[in-house]
């Protein structure tokens, strides 16, 4: 088993030099199951169970607990034009809302590097992701593997 390490972001440039360079218009094609398989090897390489749900499934796509400390991800690809990136941007906060009925668990969203992505993250007022407890996780492709970074509520 591959594991990818998860390394913490806590500034925008940081952030933004995150940011995969991909092909034309900064697409790279990488899909929701991508970025839940890199993130569900990221959490593993920390010692969480984690519980995916590949596909397009009703409930979180990412369960993660070490203990009693759980992690629910609402994940999302590329899609194929930027206007999806927006679109799959907004869905995913509605989704994760929703399920935050329980304050002891942690609450995050997966995204690709994509820069668009990493924009409208950083558009968030930081107060809102501090109220909203809720951390960011971005993957971006290595060679043949993956590297995952994480811009927490908190730092």
């Amino acid at each position: 088993m591959v594991s990818y390490p998860i390394v913490d972001i806590h500034d925008p440039i940081s952030l933004r030099d995150f940011a995969y360079k991909g092909k034309v218009g900064g697409f790279i094609g990488m899909t929701e199951d991508e970025v839940k398989a890199a993130v569900k090897s990221a959490l593993e390489g920390i010692a969480y169970d984690v519980r995916v749900s590949w596909g397009q499934k009703d409930g979180p796509d990412i369960e993660a607990a070490i203990g009693t400390s759980k992690i629910l991800i609402e994940a999302k690809g590329e899609g194929r034009y930027r206007q999806m990136l927006g679109n799959f941007f907004l869905q995913a906060l509605g989704q994760i809302i929703q399920r935050m009925s329980d304050e002891s668990v942690a609450y995050g969203i997966a995204f690709p590097a994509h820069s668009s992505y990493i924009e409208l993250v950083l558009k968030i007022p930081t107060r809102v992701r501090q109220a909203l407890r809720l951390d960011f996780y971005f993957v971006r492709p290595s060679g043949t593997t993956y590297e995952v970074a994480v811009l927490r509520w908190l730092h």
